[in-house]
C-alpha cells in the first residue's frame, strides 16, 4: 500500500505521553505529511527536524487563547494544501470540527481517540464540556480512529458518532524498545540496585488514572514479604510522591527505552481511561514480565502471557505482583521471551502506518 502525502495533523502539545509518541512515530514513517501543533514541539522539537517533518507551532498559553487563534489555524489548514485533517484528542477534534462548521471547509476530518472509560469526576469542567461538545460533533468526522476496542465501546456508549469507526492498535519501535544487558548492568549501579534485586516497573505520570497511591499501599505488603523487590517509577510527579523503602522514583525520563532493562516485571495499575497502554506494549518488547488491571485493551496486548489484576485495590495488585514474582526462574524468562515476541509480532509501527494510509486512501 503506497503511503496517502497530503495530511496535516493538528494535537494540542507534545508532552512525553503515550498519543504524542504514536504520532511522531508516525510522522517519521510519513515524512511528507505536516504538523501543527497548538502549544510547542517540547521534547520532540530535535526529534522533527532530524527527520524533516514540517510542523508549526503557534505557543498558546491557555484555552481562551485559542479563540484569538481561530482564523489563522484555519488559514494554515487551507495554505497546507491537505485533503484531510488528522485532530488529535479532544480538544484537537472540538476545535478542527468547529472550524470545518465556521469556515464550510471541505477537508476529510479525522479523529484520533486515544482514551478509554474516563471517570470525569476527577477532571475539570472545561475537560467535560468539551468530552460533551465532541459528543455532539461527532457526525462531522469522517471517520473516528480509536486505539483500542474498549474506546470504541465506551465513546459509542456516551453517543459518540459509530459510522466510519476504525481501531488501529498503537505500534511499538522494536529498535528503541528492547532488552540491554549492559545497559541493564550500568544503570542498576547507578541507582544502587543489587544484581539479584526483582525490579518491578511502573512508567506513567502521576494522574487519578494510574492508581499510584494504591500500587505504592500494594508494594509495601509485598516487600514485607520479599526485601529484595525493587518499585522503579518513571513519570512526571512521581519524584514528589511519598517515599517509602524500596521504591526509586526517577519522575519524568525523556530517554525512557534505556530504563526498561533495569526491570523484570512491568506493572500497568490503572484504575480506568486507558486504551491501549504503551508502557505495557514497550516493558513487553523490552523483555518484561507483564502484570495489568483489566483496563482498556490491556488483556488482548498481554494475552495468555502475562496476569491480569482482579481489579485496581491494593489488595488484588499486591496478590498479583507476589504470583509474579515466585514464577519459576526458567519459566519467567520463557514468558519474558513471549512477550517480546508477541509485541514484535502483533503491534509494529509498520502494521500500524500502514493501517492509517489505509484509511487515508479510502477517504
Amino acid at each position: 500500500m503506497n503511503k496517502y502525502k497530503k495530511v496535516i495533523h493538528i494535537i494540542a502539545d507534545l508532552g512525553n505521553g503515550g498519543a504524542e509518541r504514536q504520532l511522531v512515530e508516525l510522522l517519521k514513517l510519513n515524512p511528507t505529511h505536516k504538523l501543527l501543533v497548538l502549544k510547542n514541539t517540547g521534547v520532540y522539537k530535535k526529534e522533527l527536524e532530524k527527520f524533516n517533518i514540517s510542523y508549526t507551532e503557534l505557543n498558546i498559553k491557555n484555552n481562551l487563547e485559542v479563540l484569538f487563534y481561530f482564523h489563522k489555524i484555519g488559514k494554515i489548514i487551507k495554505s497546507s494544501n491537505t485533503k484531510i485533517v488528522h485532530a488529535w484528542m479532544y480538544n484537537a477534534c472540538l476545535l478542527v470540527s468547529l472550524i470545518k462548521v465556521f469556515y464550510n471547509k471541505k477537508f476529510k476530518l479525522v479523529w484520533g481517540i486515544r482514551c478509554s472509560n474516563m471517570q470525569l469526576k476527577y477532571y475539570s469542567l472545561t475537560l467535560r464540556c468539551v468530552i460533551l461538545s465532541c459528543k455532539f460533533l461527532s457526525f462531522l468526522a469522517n471517520s473516528i480512529i480509536y486505539n483500542s476496542h474498549a474506546g470504541l465501546k465506551y465513546h459509542s456508549s456516551l453517543g459518540f458518532s459509530k459510522r466510519f469507526s476504525k481501531v488501529i492498535y498503537n505500534g511499538i519501535d522494536e529498535k528503541k524498545f528492547c532488552f540491554s544487558n549492559i545497559k541493564r548492568n550500568k544503570l542498576r549501579k547507578t541507582l544502587s540496585i543489587k544484581r539479584d534485586s526483582i525490579v518491578i516497573v511502573c512508567a506513567g505520570r502521576v494522574d487519578p488514572m494510574k492508581n499510584h497511591l494504591n500500587l505504592l499501599s500494594a508494594f509495601e505488603i509485598v516487600r514485607k514479604q520479599n526485601k529484595r523487590v525493587i518499585l522503579l517509577l518513571i513519570g512526571k510527579g512521581t519524584e514528589n510522591l511519598k517515599a517509602q523503602k524500596g521504591v526509586i522514583a526517577l519522575g519524568m525520563k525523556i530517554n525512557i527505552e534505556h530504563y526498561y532493562s533495569i526491570g523484570d516485571i512491568i506493572i500497568l495499575p490503572s484504575k480506568f481511561g486507558e486504551g491501549f497502554s504503551n508502557v505495557l506494549a514497550e516493558g513487553m518488547l523490552s523483555k518484561l514480565f507483564p502484570v495489568a488491571t483489566k483496563v482498556g485493551d490491556s488483556k488482548y496486548i498481554i494475552s495468555d502471557i502475562g496476569l491480569i489484576i482482579k481489579d485496581s485495590s491494593s489488595k488484588s495488585i499486591a496478590k498479583s505482583l507476589k504470583s509474579a514474582i515466585d514464577i519459576n526462574k526458567k519459566k519467567l524468562e520463557c514468558l519474558k521471551i513471549k512477550s517480546q515476541e508477541r509485541v514484535k509480532k502483533k503491534f509494529s509501527i509498520k502494521k500500524m502506518s500502514f493501517s492509517y494510509n489505509n484509511i487515508y486512501r479510502e477517504l
